[in-house]
Order: C-alpha cells, then structure tokens, then sequence
C-alpha cells in the first residue's frame, strides 16, 4: 500500500547551515510514527517543512509526498487546503498559536467552517470535543479568551482545535508537556481512538520517550539533522542498537538506580562533518572508521541503523536497581509547615480552596517530591513558601521565624536567603542584554552574606559556575548564546548565590530533553550532598519524581492523600488518586482513574476526591473529613477505607488481571495453535511444486 507520507532524501538548510540531511521515512494510513531525539536535532523543522511553515532564509531539497502531492512544489492555495482539514498541526507552544483577541469557542468552531454541520451542530461537537480532551465545563472554556486559561489548557484546546476536523495525518509536536499524566493519558486515549476510527495516521514529536513507546508503532531516532535509528516501537526502547539511541533510553527515569546522562552536547551547523555526528559523545568512536560518510545498515525489513561500527556495539542490558532512599527520619527540619491553608474569593457562598490545611515538615538535605494534577495546588504553595503569595492561615517556620503571611518584599535579608526558587522556563528569568556573569553577580551582590571586592565578587562567579558544571569562559556569554540546559544550570547556580536552607524547583525539568533532564537531576542531586540544601521538587513526571525524591507527598485539590518515603509511595500505592496517578503514568486502564480534571474545586465536607474515587464507601465520603492511617513508619494516607481492606481490593484486582493476562494468553495461543493446522492442512491439500 502507497504510504500517506512519503519522506525520501530531504536536505533542509537555514541559511548556510544544514539542519536535516539526506532525510528519509514514511508513515503509512492509520500508523503513528514518533520521531524522537535531542534538542538541536531538526525534529519540529521536519513538522514545519511538511506543512509549508518556513522562514524564508529556509530552503528544503528533496521530496515530501503528501498522498501524491508534493508538498515541496505545492502551490500556496493546495498547502492552505490541506492545513487543517487533511493535515492537522498541534504545535509546543499553544500561547503563540492561539489568538488572544478571540474567545476559545470561536476559534474552536473556524476549525468546522467547511464542513455542512449547522451552527447548532458544531457548537455541540466542540463542546464534545472539549469534554474528551479533559474539560468538565466546556461552555466556560469556549467564553474565555486565551489568557484566562492555564498553559495546559490551552494545550488540550490545541489537540482539540486539530483533532475536531478529523484529518487524515496530525503533526504532534511536544503535544503533551505541558500536561498532567491523567489529562495526558486521557489525550492519549483520545488520539487512538480516533485513528482507531478514521484511520487518522500520526507523526509525534516528542522528548517524552516512555509516551512515544506506548504511542507510536515504528519510531525513527534523530541526531544533529541524521536518522540513526529507525525501528518498531518495541525494538527501539528495548533493543536499542546505536549508540545515541542506547544513551537515550540509559537517560530515562527506571532503567537504573542513577541517571547516566550523555556527555557532551549536540553539534552546531558549523561543527558538522561528513562522518558519524555523533562521534565526539561516543565512547565507541574509532578515526579512521567513524570520520567517513556512513551508510544505513538494515538488520531486517523494518529496523534500520546509521553506525559504522554496529556489529562491535555491545547490546544494551537494563540494570537491576531501584533509588534508594537516602535522607534518614531523624534529620532536622529545614522548614516546617503547619495547618497551612490558602483560599480565593470565588463566585458563590464558598471561597476556592486552593491548599487546605497543610501539616509537612521539609529537612534538611531532603529531596521532597510533591505530585499531582494541574490545579491540585503543587506551584500555589511553593508561591507561599517563596512569598510570591501568602497563606490565608496556618505557619511556616523559618528557623524562629513564620514567612505564611511575610511577602516577599517584606522579608529580610537573611530570610530571603533562606528560601530560593528555580522557576520552569529560565528564559523568562534571565536578562536577555545582560551577560551570564553580570547575572549571577547580581544574585552574589544581593545575597552573598560577604560579597567583597570584585575580585571576590568575580571568584564567586567561577565558583557558582563550577558547582553546577559550567565552564568559567561562559560567564561573558548573554542567555541566547547558552543551551536551554545550560540556561538552566545558570538559573540554580543563581538560586544558590544566597547558599539557601530550601531550594524550590517547579517543573524545572519538564521542558528539557531527556540527556539535559538527567544532568540537572544529577547535578540537584550533588548539590544535595555537597551543600546540605533541601529541595521540594514539583513535577507531573512521575518516574522522574521517584528517581530523585527521598519522599513523596500526593496532593489532590491541596489536600495530602497520600506521604511516605518515594519506595513506600511507588511500591505501595494506596490511596486510590495515587493509584489513580501511577495507573495513568502507565497508560493502563483502570477504573480508578475516572472522570475529567475539574477546572476549579470547592471544599466539600469530606475527602476531596470522593466524587471521582471508584472506591468510595458512600455518603461518608463526601461528608466526613477522614483521618490520616498510618500504613508503614512515615507512610500515611488520607483516606476512610481502613488500610488492611485497601490491600485486600488490590490483591483482589491484582488477581483478576492475572487471571485475564492468562486467559487471553490461552486464547492466543488457542489461535496460532489453530491458524497452524489450518496452514499445515493448507499445505497438504495444495503443496508447492
């Protein structure tokens, strides 16, 4: 069958330098193909090319059929016709697609202008279309305007302005980063059946290699501009060959007890030869051999490697290993939080409960992770412990000293130094016209306890620098001349100019690729040990999470459900939201993850999450406040259900799916043991000459 998209020998050029060369792959009817690879690697230019969206320094050579139309030649009016309609695009940042001076439902139903629905038809599927991507009031969410939603949002409203036309090929770049893992798994869910349905063919770019794993059928692996993998899904992630591709999978959170980031980074245009790119970060690299052009090698029909020295690679093996925790019990508070509660004024009689009675202790040297949906109150109390925001009541003890209702610019000296913040974009924190030594020096002025001469002042730079990894000579570089990694390291070495009690780093991973993200947890990691800080480490990554967090805390709808050691939390999950959690960050289909993320939560006289737990126990739920059970020393959760019968309905279900794993591998080997006879009787009935 003729692929839907054919891709063969594409070169594209900005202009003198070479993104993408001599590129090829196709994607056939119905299949989603992911595209993966580092920053710098060409991945959202290829997304671009195909739907005609280029700079006009940008040139592209080669070939891109599109249902036997080539892209490359198309007129202007054929590419307007297939954008939107036939090809759909759901781009990384939804805030620049979106326009701000028109209401979301407006913009929703442009995407059905061309087709014969009435007005009243359309209206009804995009608030369809809205509830499947997650939303529990779609009528409020079409009345808004751009900014009055979340970033996440506005990313659901994206997959859904692309998905409504119902096209035949969806271009999917970074489409889920910005979401939580059940909204993702949710989108997920969507995506499939619809290409279940209409036969909607994808290509998904992503950093995320786990959601490309579970998504895609064949995944293609990018380096510098050069396909040096392409393989089905399975093969890729579990018997990866090239070298780049085996440090992409030792980077993901799970394959070992510690990251192994790869050294190094992606060359430039201009650092580019005519060899292996990716021979400078690979410690199999030999001169003569790897220097030269190389030829893709194909080890069967659909696996296809670029390496010279493929039959030398050893095949990677997985380590066996889970962190350990690593802070004891014992250790003092670094912080402590007590009966913290944080409301908004909201239409109605009741206020917007956005963190509801808070009791945690943060110590000293901890890594603290703290999990939960978009809207479960994760970054609103890091704002109060910052003092971007302030508690509606309870404390937060400094030392001697309660910061709940201390803004920010209140706060001494000395307070200010005990608590910094590492934000999600450093782009949006660094000064643009101003050099990365200027900046960090500014954070040494206002923070350092002894300052000094510049002299000193110019040591401490180097030495900041240093501690997060970065080479002195970066210090007379501005932001745009350093990598989103390297702009991130300079953000902490920023954060820890004051030497701080508690480092705050909110989703501080989340927009890096999987090589950059295990450097910076490594490098928190370090700095834990060297320098005694505690860190609350937020994120909706939830592997990540267990890999760098001594503890965990669980929060729904600012309520802890469920704290205990990161071993305790993953190995025994029993609060059913953290079921719920781990179950979406699996993609299995459960039935305790129900229902869509509300888009705002009022206290309600019990357990915040009994209207989606499907374990609840009736009106006592709802209506009764339940108390904190101890399952384990430091493991609680908040929950009514007494612990020994939440074992008892896991082992149960844990049963059942036993049960019907072996039943359907009964019944599929029942199958292939028929279809043989039926092929042996075939055989005997009509043998070849």
């Amino acid at each position: 069958m003729t692929p839907l998209l054919q891709v063969e020998n594409l070169s594209l050029t900005y202009g003198a330098d070479q993104v993408v060369r001599d590129l090829s792959f196709s994607i056939g009817r119905g299949e989603s193909f992911g595209l993966v690879g580092e920053s710098g690697s060409g991945k959202s230019s290829i997304a671009n090319v195909i739907i005609g969206d280029l700079p006009k320094i940008a040139s592209a050579r080669g070939s891109i059929r599109y249902d036997g139309i080539d892209l490359l030649c198309a007129s202007a009016e054929q590419l307007r016709a297939l954008r939107g309609r036939r090809i759909g695009f759901v781009q990384q940042d939804p805030g620049a697609s979106l326009n701000p001076t028109m209401r979301i439902g407006r913009q929703l139903l442009e995407a059905l202008e061309h087709g014969d629905a009435s007005i009243g038809g359309r209206n009804e599927r995009v608030g369809a279309m809205l509830s499947r991507v997650g939303f529990e009031n779609p009528g409020a969410i079409m009345a808004r305007y751009p900014h009055q939603i979340s970033g996440g949002q506005q990313q659901r409203v994206m997959i859904a302005m692309a998905l409504l036309p119902q096209p035949d090929l969806i271009l999917l770049d970074e489409p889920t980063s910005g979401l939580d893992v059940t909204v993702e798994a949710a989108v997920i869910d969507l995506i499939a059946e619809l290409r279940a349905q209409f036969g909607t063919s994808l290509l998904f770019i992503s950093h995320n290699l786990n959601l490309v794993a579970k998504t895609c059928d064949r995944v293609g692996v990018l380096y510098a501009g050069d396909l040096v993998e392409e393989a089905p899904a399975g093969k890729v992630f579990d018997a990866p060959r090239h070298p780049y591709t085996q440090g992409l999978v030792k980077c993901l959170p799970g394959f070992s007890a510690t990251l192994q980031p790869i050294r190094g980074h992606v060359p430039s245009p201009q650092e580019r030869g005519p060899g292996c790119l990716f021979a400078s970060r690979c410690a199999h690299h030999l001169a003569d051999l790897c220097d030269a052009p190389v030829e893709t090698v194909a080890l069967d029909r659909f696996h296809k490697v670029r390496c010279a020295r493929l039959g030398d690679i050893p095949v990677l093996s997985r380590e066996i290993g889970a962190p350990q925790d690593k802070v004891a019990d014992t250790a003092p508070a670094a912080i402590t939080i007590r009966q913290l509660r944080k409301t908004y004024p909201a239409s109605g009689a009741d206020a917007f409960v956005a963190n509801d009675s808070i009791d945690l202790d943060i110590r000293q040297g901890e890594i603290l992770g703290l999990v939960g949906e978009s809207g479960s109150g994760k970054s609103t109390l890091a704002k109060i412990i910052a003092g971007f925001d302030v508690a509606t009541s309870g404390s937060i003890m400094v030392g001697d000293t309660d910061i709940a209702r201390l803004p920010v610019r209140k706060r001494s000296s000395a307070l200010l130094r005990q608590v910094q913040m590492v934000f999600q974009n450093p782009d949006s924190t660094l000064n643009p016209s101003h050099t990365i030594g200027w900046a960090l020096g500014r954070a040494v002025r206002k923070l350092d306890t002894q300052p000094g001469r510049r002299s000193a002042l110019t040591g401490r730079v180097r030495e900041l620098l240093g501690l997060v990894a970065l080479l002195p000579g970066l210090a007379a570089r501005k932001p745009k001349a350093l990598s989103g990694g390297q702009r991130q390291r300079v953000a902490i070495a920023r954060a820890l100019a004051a030497q701080p009690r508690l480092l705050l780093a909110d989703e501080c991973v989340s927009a890096l690729d999987v090589s950059v993200q295990a450097a910076i947890i490594e490098l928190l990691q370090d700095i834990r040990t060297r320098t005694g800080t505690a860190i609350l480490f937020i994120s909706h990554d939830l592997a990540l999470v267990r890999q760098i967090s001594d503890r965990i805390v669980v929060l729904f709808r600012g309520k802890p459900m469920e704290i205990g050691s990161a071993s305790q939390v993953y190995s025994l999950p029993l609060h059913p939201y953290t079921e719920a959690l781990l179950s979406a960050d699996e993609h299995r289909s459960k039935k305790v993850r129900t229902g869509a993320v509300p888009l705002a939560a009022k206290s309600v006289g019990g357990c915040p999450y009994a209207h989606r737990c499907a374990r609840s126990i009736g009106d006592i739920c709802a209506t009764q406040p339940p108390p904190y059970q101890t399952v384990a020393k430091g493991h609680q959760i908040y929950c009514h259900i007494p612990v020994h019968e939440l074992l008892r309905l896991q082992k149960a279900e844990a049963s059942l799916e036993s049960k019907f794993a072996m039943d359907l591998q009964e019944t599929t080997e029942g199958i292939q043991h028929s279809g043989a006879k039926l092929a042996q009787s075939a055989f005997n009935l009509y043998p070849r000459s």
